[in-house]
């Protein structure tokens, strides 16, 4: 998912600029982080054959290197990475082995911009990451900026953001702030579609079951990559557009958001590609196309005291979903149908000392719920962590948990981060995911318990 022509045009701005500049009178700041990942898969299942026990289910390597520019009014930033993948899972970035069937080695640049401070405006051009919302590891209107889900495991929720390639205009006040962004070229969400990714078989099966002339049919699904989704053509027409307004007070912060562009995960379409014999399907080709979205949302934050209350919502205009593969093949319904829909998430945390605790609730709710779309009219959850310092802040205890209170499927994270030093931090931690008491109904965090996992993490920073 590289974009080397926006790279030639942002080095064409950037440039002129900083090589016309005495090296004395640049301010310069580089730094590198070198990291490594892996997660180890733990029995979960009551049948051996039916699990991934000990699979490896991530095994990274990365070099992050972050070069900071900066000349009176100029700032330039870029932040890359070389990371390796032993597992094969697919990345959002350049395949640095590209005449492989398997890739494993990557080029990342997670940003890369030019800023020009006017005082009370501002203008940055480039590859930029930017958070929108209150929220804390949910998605509420945080949709500026799409979400690498081939992983399994991030540090957190920001490492899955990716960068999108936008002009931003702002306005810096004292109490007031406001940003403006024209966003030319359409960067999807990744997918975890490579074939070796342990989420691939849970969002996409082999086959489906679907009822034809009284029978139960299993039909086999055609191999489905990134080739088979069609993506917007790059042309002003199909620009994304965004807006953000926040007030800081003494009293509360609040925040209005704006969206207009395209959803970041497709629509899937599911079509018959063979038939047997006796001329029932026997294969299913599959197809995605990415719709057009707009949103609305606002968030506030409250401090009182050692509490601080959030509150965040968005609402979806005619949103697209896709039917199910039955609807499509049997009944002949199209790949979509438009709803309204509302997130909500209200939140309270507590810091106090070496103690953080947070809590949150979530809600998802479409407004006109149609036949024949797989998902509940009302979706929520809840979520609590809490993690307490040690020895001076150097080392980290952790225990978060995240419940769908649909089916009361649940996971579990214990984690512990030790500073051994100023530049070196060991981790450890388990992803423990159970279904809902339903066997029938795993839930959302059920179908993934075989994915269960331990994890261990270094990180070196110079």
């Amino acid at each position: 998912m590289g974009r080397p022509g926006y790279l030639r045009a942002l080095g064409l701005l950037i440039l002129p600029g900083f090589l016309t500049t005495p090296a004395s009178a640049l301010d310069l700041e580089l730094s590198t982080i070198l990291e490594a990942k892996t997660a180890v898969a733990i029995p979960t299942a009551e049948d051996e054959e039916d699990d991934r026990r000990w699979d490896l289910l991530q095994g990274d390597v990365s070099a992050e290197f972050k070069l900071d520019a900066s000349h009176d009014k100029h700032s330039a930033f870029a932040d890359g990475a070389i990371l390796y993948d032993a597992v094969g899972t697919g990345s959002s970035g350049i395949a640095l082995d590209p005449d492989s069937d398997e890739h494993h080695f990557y080029f990342k640049l997670k940003e890369g911009w030019y800023d020009y401070n006017g005082g009370f405006w501002s203008v940055r051009v480039g590859r930029q990451i930017n958070a929108w919302g209150a929220a804390d590891g949910l998605q509420v209107a945080d949709i500026l900026c799409p979400k690498d889900e081939s992983r399994l495991l991030a540090s957190d929720y920001s490492d899955s953001r990716i960068g999108i390639d936008a002009v931003r205009l702002s306005y810096n006040g004292t109490m007031l702030t406001a940003d403006a962004y024209w966003i030319p070229i359409f960067a999807p969400s990744v997918l975890p579609l490579a074939k070796k990714n342990p989420l691939r078989s849970l969002i996409m099966p082999s086959s489906v079951e679907t009822e034809l002339m009284g029978k139960t049919l299993s039909i086999k699904i055609r191999d489905f990559s990134q080739d088979d989704i069609d993506k917007p053509e790059t042309n002003l027409k199909n620009g994304e557009y965004a807006g953000r307004l926040s007030a800081y007070t003494p009293f509360a912060d609040f925040s209005l958001y704006g969206f207009w562009g395209w959803d970041d995960e497709p629509i899937i379409s599911y079509a018959i590609s063979k038939v047997n014999d006796y001329g029932l399907p026997s294969e299913i080709a599959l197809s995605g196309q990415y719709k057009r979205m707009g949103m609305v949302g606002a968030d506030t934050s409250i401090p009182v005291g050692p509490l601080v209350a959030r509150a965040e919502a968005a609402f979806f205009p005619g949103r697209f979903f896709a039917t199910d593969a039955a609807a499509q093949l049997v009944a002949g319904q199209d790949a979509y149908v438009q709803m309204n829909e509302i997130r909500f998430l209200a939140g309270l945390d507590f810091i106090a000392g070496d103690w953080t605790i947070t809590g949150q609730y979530y809600g998802d709710t479409v407004t006109d719920k149609k036949k024949n779309v797989d998902r509940e009219s009302y979706i929520h959850q809840a979520t609590l962590s809490i993690s307490k310092t040690f020895l001076g802040g150097n080392l980290e205890i952790g225990l978060a948990g995240m419940m769908e209170l649909n089916d009361f499927s649940f996971v579990v994270q214990p984690s512990l981060s030790y500073d051994a030093t100023d530049q070196l931090t060991f981790s450890i931690g388990a992803n423990i995911f159970r279904p809902g008491p339903d066997e029938d109904e795993p839930g959302t965090y059920g179908t993934y318990e075989d994915l269960s996992c331990v994890t261990l993490g270094a990180k070196f920073s110079f």
